[in-house]
C-alpha cells in the first residue's frame, strides 16, 4: 500500500524544481498570451473577421499557454510536445466548429461562449495533470500512477487558484497606487492603469510570475492542501449524516415536493457531488477512512452505499422536465452531470458491497476512469457528434409537430436567441409549416425573428399568448359600469400578467385624473400575503402618450380589506379627485422637482 498522496515523493519534488529554461518558457507563454489577447480584443480588423476565425484564435490563445505554464517540468519526454500540438489541433477544430454555429454573422450574434469556455477549461485541466503524471522524468510516456494523478490534480488546482489570488492582490496594490497619486493631482498612473495595452500584458506576466512562485514553493502548496484536507475531514461526517437522514425522511414525505420546487434535482446532485468530493479529499491514498473511529467509518460507508439513490432521483427529475418541456442545452447538461454522478456513485456503492473493508482498492481505477470520461464528454459535447443546440432545436420542433405543445404555447424566441445556427435553421423550417403560414400574426412574428441582427426583445412573447392575455385583461371588471378599456397596448399587458396568478384578483377603474377630458385607467391588483387579515394592493395608472398607453404611476401598500369589499366600494361610485398636497417645482417651463414621483 502506498503512502498518503499528501506527501510529495522525492521524484515529484525534483520535478517541481523548475529550472531557468522552464521559468523562462512560463514567462514567455504568459506574456505572449497577454499580447495576443490584447491584439485580438483591440484590433478593428479582428472585429470584422468571421466568428469561425475569432473562435479559433481565442480558443488556442486561452487554452494552450495555460496548459504549458501549468504542466511544463524538467526532464519531459519528447512526446510531451507532440501531445501539446495534437491538443492544439483538436481545440482548433472544435473552435472552428463552434464559430461556424455563430454564422452567418449578420443574422446570429453569439455572446461570450460560457459553456464552451468551461468545458475547454476542464479538459485542459485534466490533460495538464495527466501529462505531469505520465510525461515527467521518463524517456517515453508511461501509464500514470494514481498517486501521481491525485497529487498533480490537487497541485495544479491550488497553483491556479493561488495564481489568481496573486494577480488580484497585485491589481489591488495598483489601484491603491493610482488613488494615492490622484490625491496629489497626478493622473498619469490613473490613466496608465486603465489602458488595455498595459492591462493585458502586465496581468498575464504577473500571473506567469505567480505560477512560477507557487510551483516552486511546493511546501506551501502542500501545507494548504493539508489544511483543506483537515476541513474536509471534519465536515464529511456531517455530510454523511445529512445523506442518511434525508433519505430516511423521503418515504414519509414522498418525492413530489422535490419536483415541485423546480430545482430539487440540482440540490440532490449537489449533495452527491459534495459527498464524493469530500470522500476523495479525505481518503487520498489512505484506505479506508483510517482517521475515523469505527462507528463513524460505518456511517460514511452507509452514506456512500446509498448515494446512488440520490443520483437516480436527480436523473429521474431531469427526465420529468424533459418529458414535460423537451430538451434544452441546460437540461442536456443536467442529464450529463446526473449520468456522470450516477455512474460514479454506483461504482463506489458496488465496490463497498462487493469488497467490504477493502472497497477502496478499486478507487484508483474508478477515479482514473472518471477523469477520462469527463475529458471525453468535454470534447464530444463541443463537436458535431453531440451538438446540444441542434438536439434541443430538433426536440422543440418535434414537440410542436406532433402536437405535444400548442402553437400558442411555443417559445419561438428561445430558438432564435439561445440556439444559434441550429435555432435559426429550426425557425426557417417552422416558417414553412402550413399552420403558421395560415396564421398571419404568427407568420409576421417569425418573419420579424428572422430579420438579420440581434432579435428585438419585444418579440420575446408568442403573439398568440399576447392576444389571449389582451382578451383576458378585457374580461376583468371595469368601473364605473359602461366604461371600456382603451385600444390594445403593450404597456397594459406587461403589468396585466400579474392578474393571471391564482392568488391575484384584479379590476379596472376609469378616471380623468388630470382633468384634460381624457380618461386614464387604473389597474388594481389585489393579492394575499399569507395572512388572511393582511393583503397587498398595487395600483398602476396608465395614461395616453405620444407613443401609446404608458405607466404614469405605481403605488403599493398593505391593506386589511378583502378584494370583494374593495370591489363593492368601487362599484358604489363614491370616488373623488383631490389636488396633491405638494406642488411641482419649475424653472420657467422646466420641471426640476416632482414630489409625487
Amino acid at each position: 500500500m502506498q503512502g498518503s498522496s499528501s506527501e510529495v515523493t522525492e521524484n515529484e519534488r525534483n520535478d517541481s524544481d523548475l529550472g531557468f529554461s522552464e521559468k523562462r518558457l512560463i514567462l514567455i507563454a504568459a506574456l505572449l498570451q497577454g499580447l495576443v489577447l490584447y491584439a485580438l480584443k483591440s484590433s478593428a480588423a479582428v472585429e470584422a473577421w468571421s466568428p469561425v476565425w475569432q473562435f479559433l484564435c481565442y480558443t488556442i490563445t486561452l487554452a494552450i499557454p495555460p496548459l504549458v505554464i501549468i504542466s511544463i517540468a524538467p526532464r519531459l519526454t519528447h512526446s510531451y510536445w507532440w501531445i501539446i500540438g495534437g491538443y492544439a489541433l483538436l481545440l482548433a477544430l472544435l473552435g472552428l466548429y463552434q464559430g461556424y454555429q455563430c454564422t452567418p454573422a449578420d443574422q446570429i450574434r453569439c455572446d461570450w461562449p460560457v459553456e464552451f469556455s468551461i468545458t475547454m477549461a476542464i479538459a485542459t485541466f485534466i490533460l495538464a495533470f495527466m501529462l505531469r503524471a505520465s510525461a515527467t522524468g521518463v524517456q517515453r510516456l508511461k501509464k500514470p500512477e494514481y498517486s501521481g494523478l491525485f497529487h498533480y490534480s490537487w497541485d495544479n488546482a491550488l497553483t491556479a487558484a493561488l495564481t489568481l489570488v496573486f494577480a488580484g492582490i497585485f491589481w489591488l496594490i495598483l489601484q491603491l497606487w493610482q488613488a494615492l497619486f490622484k490625491l496629489v493631482g497626478v493622473d498619469f498612473f490613473h490613466d496608465l492603469f486603465r489602458e488595455e495595452w498595459f492591462i493585458f500584458p502586465v496581468t498575464w506576466l504577473v500571473a506567469g510570475c505567480g505560477a512560477i512562485l507557487f510551483r516552486s514553493q511546493q511546501s506551501f502548496v502542500l501545507t494548504l492542501k493539508r489544511l483543506l484536507r483537515t476541513m474536509l475531514l471534519a465536515l464529511l461526517p456531517l455530510l454523511a449524516v445529512l445523506t442518511i437522514v434525508f433519505l430516511a425522511t423521503l418515504p414519509f414525505t414522498g418525492l413530489q415536493p422535490i419536483w415541485d420546487t423546480g430545482h430539487g434535482s440540482a440540490l440532490l446532485l449537489w449533495l452527491v457531488a459534495l459527498l464524493l468530493f469530500f470522500t476523495n479529499g479525505v481518503i487520498q491514498d489512505e484506505f479506508p477512512f483510517s482517521r475515523y473511529p469505527t462507528w463513524i467509518n460505518r456511517v460514511l460507508l452507509l452514506a456512500l452505499a446509498i448515494a446512488p439513490f440520490y443520483a437516480a432521483f436527480g436523473l429521474y427529475g431531469v427526465y420529468l422536465r424533459v418529458d414535460q418541456y423537451g430538451w434544452t442545452p441546460e437540461r442536456l447538461w443536467g442529464c450529463v452531470v446526473a449520468l456522470t454522478l450516477s455512474l460514479l456513485a454506483l461504482s463506489y456503492s458496488i465496490s463497498i458491497l462487493r469488497r467490504g473493508a477493502h472497497w477502496a482498492d478499486g478507487l484508483r481505477r474508478i477515479n482514473t476512469g472518471l477523469a477520462l470520461w469527463v475529458l471525453a464528454v468535454c470534447v464530444v459535447t463541443q463537436s458535431p457528434l453531440l451538438n446540444f443546440a441542434r438536439i434541443s432545436a430538433d426536440s422543440q420542433v418535434e414537440r410542436l409537430r406532433d402536437g405535444r405543445v400548442a402553437l400558442a404555447d411555443f417559445d419561438f424566441f428561445f430558438l432564435r436567441q439561445k440556439l444559434g445556427r441550429a435555432g435559426l435553421d429550426a425557425l426557417e423550417e417552422l416558417r414553412e409549416m402550413p399552420q403558421i403560414q395560415q396564421d398571419k400574426e404568427l407568420a409576421d412574428h417569425l418573419d420579424a425573428l428572422l430579420v438579420p441582427g440581434r432579435p428585438d426583445w419585444a418579440l420575446r412573447e408568442n403573439p398568440l399568448q399576447a392576444t389571449a392575455r389582451a382578451q383576458r385583461l378585457r374580461e376583468i371588471p371595469i368601473f364605473p359600469e359602461g366604461a371600456e378599456l382603451p385600444p390594445h397596448s403593450a404597456a397594459l399587458q406587461v403589468e396585466g400578467k400579474d392578474c393571471e396568478r391564482q392568488e391575484r384578483a384584479c379590476l379596472w377603474l376609469a378616471q380623468d385624473l388630470d382633468g384634460d377630458g381624457t380618461l386614464e385607467y387604473l389597474l388594481f391588483v389585489h393579492s394575499a400575503s399569507g395572512n388572511k387579515d393582511r393583503h397587498w394592493l398595487q395600483v398602476i395608472a396608465y395614461a395616453a402618450g405620444d407613443s401609446g398607453w404608458q405607466v404614469v404611476g405605481n403605488n403599493s401598500r398593505e391593506t386589511e380589506e378583502p378584494f370583494d369589499a374593495l370591489k363593492q366600494r368601487l362599484a358604489t361610485g363614491q370616488i373623488s379627485l383631490r389636488p396633491s398636497r405638494w406642488q411641482g417645482l419649475y424653472l420657467n417651463d422646466e420641471l426640476l422637482f416632482d414630489p409625487t414621483q
